[in-house]
């Protein structure tokens, strides 16, 4: 059983594998790209009491990827939605995990989209600034990054590390050799 946005926590963790994180290993399998899982994994191995780990740790970046040109280390999201708290974290994350060799990205996994949609941190960041805040029925406020808008769908992709992402529209044709993978 896969585990989804849409799901409380309690019952995300009861299945087998998020969306998000077996869309990328699909992808990543089809596209010949070699991954290593890094992180907690909360449907294989919960930690009791996760909560209480310091938040850095907690959020934990998911996967290592090594394409033809880079490595890159992946935090995966099936979901457009970004946590408050989250965002909040963004520098402190960029600092802790991400390096000119090994950048950080975000991998938006979509059961819609044939690849993942790849976003570096700082455009996050201007994502969430141009969203409102919502809140989900536990309190906890987030913001939809639109990043599934059906008018407007864009695919960023890194071209190369020494310049800012650029938006190419998303279609099935997009090559991954762009994002060099």
């Amino acid at each position: 059983m896969i585990g989804n946005s849409g799901q409380a926590y309690a019952d995300r963790v009861k299945t087998i594998k998020n969306d998000g994180e077996y869309l990328f290993e699909k992808f990543c399998t089809i596209a010949g790209t070699q991954f290593q899982r890094l992180g907690f994994d909360e449907n294989q191995n919960n930690v009791p009491k996760f909560w209480r780990i310091n938040p850095i740790l907690r959020n934990l970046p998911d996967y290592v990827i090594n394409s033809k040109e880079k490595t890159y280390v992946v935090a995966v999201k099936g979901t457009d939605n970004f946590k408050k708290k989250e965002i909040e974290l963004l520098p402190s994350m960029v600092e802790s995990f991400s390096s000119a060799e090994a950048p950080l990205i975000y991998a938006f996994c979509f059961k819609e989209n044939s690849s993942p949609i790849w976003v570096k941190p700082n455009k996050i960041i201007e994502l969430y600034k141009e969203s409102q805040d919502q809140q989900w029925h536990d309190g906890v406020i987030y913001r939809n990054l639109n990043l599934r808008k059906k008018d407007e769908r864009l695919q960023l992709a890194v071209l190369d590390s020494q310049k800012p992402v650029r938006p190419v529209l998303q279609s099935n044709d997009f090559s991954e050799q762009e994002f060099g993978l």
